[in-house]
């Protein structure tokens, strides 16, 4: 699941009406709420237990963390169940100062160590470069101001969670070398964290010197693994359990180098027979190479390939160079990002139309194979102002392709999502009475072709939500 937000007012001891502490019983279950003469003296609810559960745990399936906390103080046979939820994802990668919120965390935990045994999801990150200073103080100045690098409290939080399921890291956008900018202490706590049995999601920001033998473990290890703006090197680290997880794996690899993915390619390599590559999204970058690294990944692991995303920046144009999504012959969903604002002469597409143009030429070919493909999503950044005819001609060329018979036939639902936050509501609305029958040739296949708006709620990067993606374009 995505990592929510953790409020601000549970890791606040001056917002906090109830004071936690424990009876006799060593069990979490005897934690009991104190101090508030209104629930002290309550009697116990007449509800069973197992309907208790029941109707708290519909209340955590909805994340409503304001009726947990309140029903955390009904009576104490309510408290450990509440807490299981409020608990089970913490964001420390949102609010600001970071660094605030994350001691709060700790001597929350310190006082209440039991709580740890909730947290399944965990996303820690620095502040923003800007708090810290100008970049003209230089890189040193900026690395000694990181409060990951500097904390004397993160080892011990970490090792208060020994079931964590999913771990995001993120370091400001100055790249932070893991061997020689990251005291040996804190590296030991993350990589214990990477141990973790329970551990099957893994997340990366700005690391560099990461390094190799180390995230091959990972690739091997976990079910998802989301690389920013990670590259390797050759430094020494802790084995991680050489079992290998069986479920099928996702990767998302924004900004990642050459190097980086063919250590990946690698470690899947190893362990495809046990675990195939299911889901793959791609952030190119410029660097040179980065375009064949990409497609040997897909030639050597990518044949069980399900789910294709191609999410370029929004600021620069990009290729999809040697790529070639008709290798594998399962895939189901493809998703696509495209910006108006550096759009090409024939229209924001080409790129788009180059990926689709291949499994359609592929499908032309070989009427035997197989034709999976059910879902598209084109998300639309930048939008300008224009008239329906000038909108239905620069998306003429994606209705021709999907919409000819013989091909695509198992195609049911085209989705355009616009984001409001890089295009307008005013511009947002003018797209959507424009974009009316764009698309006649798809719809008259039967293809569901919906324009919706969307609000992008994370802003940093990437966590494994159920096997799909979510990242800062």
């Amino acid at each position: 699941m995505l990592l929510t937000l953790l409020s601000p007012s549970i890791l606040s001891k001056e917002t906090s009406p109830t004071k936690l502490c424990a009876t006799n019983s060593h069990s979490p279950k005897s934690l009991v709420a104190s101090g508030h003469d209104a629930y002290s003296n309550a009697s116990p609810p007449l509800l069973p237990p197992e309907l208790i559960e029941t109707i708290i745990d519909e209340v955590g399936s909805q994340g409503d963390t304001q009726t947990l906390r309140s029903c955390s103080l009904v009576a104490s046979t309510f408290v450990f169940r509440a807490q299981s939820h409020i608990f089970k994802t913490v964001d420390l990668d949102k609010a600001q100062p970071r660094k605030k919120y994350h001691e709060r965390f700790h001597w929350l935990l310190v006082r209440n160590p039991y709580l740890g045994m909730h947290v399944r999801h965990l996303r820690i990150g620095d502040d923003p470069e800007d708090d810290y200073g100008s970049r003209d103080w230089g890189r040193f100045d900026m690395a000694g101001r990181s409060w990951i690098r500097q904390s004397k409290t993160i080892r011990h939080t970490l090792g208060s969670l020994p079931r964590l399921q999913s771990f995001s890291l993120t370091f400001n956008s100055e790249w932070t070398n893991w061997e020689t900018e990251i005291p040996a202490s804190t590296r030991q706590a993350f990589e214990q964290v990477f141990s973790l049995s329970t551990l099957r999601s893994v997340s990366l920001e700005f690391v560099t010197g990461f390094p190799v033998n180390l995230l091959k473990g990972l690739v091997a290890k976990l079910s998802f693994v989301g690389l920013s703006c990670v590259e390797t090197g050759n430094g020494s680290s802790s084995q991680l359990p050489t079992s290998a997880n069986a479920s099928p794996k996702s990767l998302y690899l924004r900004g990642t180098s050459p190097d980086t993915i063919q250590a990946v390619s690698q470690a899947l390599v190893a362990s495809s027979s046990a675990s195939p590559l299911r889901k793959l999204a791609i952030t190119p970058t410029f660097e040179r190479g980065f375009g064949n690294a990409i497609a040997q990944l897909i030639r050597e692991v990518g044949v069980d390939l399900e789910e294709f995303q191609w999410l370029p920046s929004i600021h620069f144009r990009s290729s999809v160079g040697s790529i070639d999504i008709s290798f594998p012959q399962g895939l189901r969903y493809l998703k696509f990002t495209v910006s108006y604002r550096k759009a090409h002469g024939h229209g924001p597409f080409p790129e788009v139309i180059r990926l689709l143009s291949q499994l359609y030429q592929a499908q032309r070919a070989d009427t035997s194979r197989p034709d999976h493909l059910e879902r598209i999503t084109i998300e639309c950044h930048c939008l300008r102002s224009m008239e329906a005819k000038t909108l239905k001609a620069e998306w003429q060329a994606i209705d021709k392709i999907l919409g000819r018979p013989g091909v695509f036939k198992a195609l049911k639902e085209l989705k355009i999502e616009l984001p409001t936050s890089t295009s307008s509501t005013e511009l947002i609305h003018e797209f959507m009475m424009a974009f009316q029958d764009a698309l006649p040739m798809t719809q008259e296949k039967g293809v569901m072709v919906s324009v919706k708006s969307r609000t992008v709620v994370d802003e940093r990067f990437v966590v494994d939500s159920g096997y799909s993606f979510t990242a800062l374009q």
